[in-house]
């Protein structure tokens, strides 16, 4: 998979969308190598943290919320302890790396 970015305004003031997230192509682009590899770096964080959230969202609604439902339903501190539990575990499994 490449990984793309979004949007970026060329040093030639020029709006772009979609550029490959590649030093070269930022380089022939008028970027300076450290703008390319600093603009390739948070594109590759872009990704990531999109890659955690999903992820979360996923187990969220498979594994916690059925768990939160039975403490709605139960009330009782067991069944909140394995929903919080079960939270925390998700956030530990799918850390989101500093946002840009």
């Amino acid at each position: 998979m490449t990984i793309s970015i979004k949007s970026v305004v060329t040093p030639s003031g020029e709006q772009l969308i979609n550029v490959p997230a590649d030093p070269e192509i930022l380089k022939n682009l008028g970027f300076s190598a450290e703008q390319a590899a600093e603009l390739c770096a948070d594109a590759a964080k872009t990704i990531q943290l999109e890659n955690s959230i999903v992820a979360r969202r996923t187990l969220y609604v498979t594994e916690a919320d059925p768990l939160f439902l039975e403490w709605q339903y139960d009330e009782t501190p067991e069944k909140e302890k394995a929903w919080r539990d079960k939270v925390a575990e998700i956030k530990a499994l799918y850390p989101l790396p500093d946002r840009i």
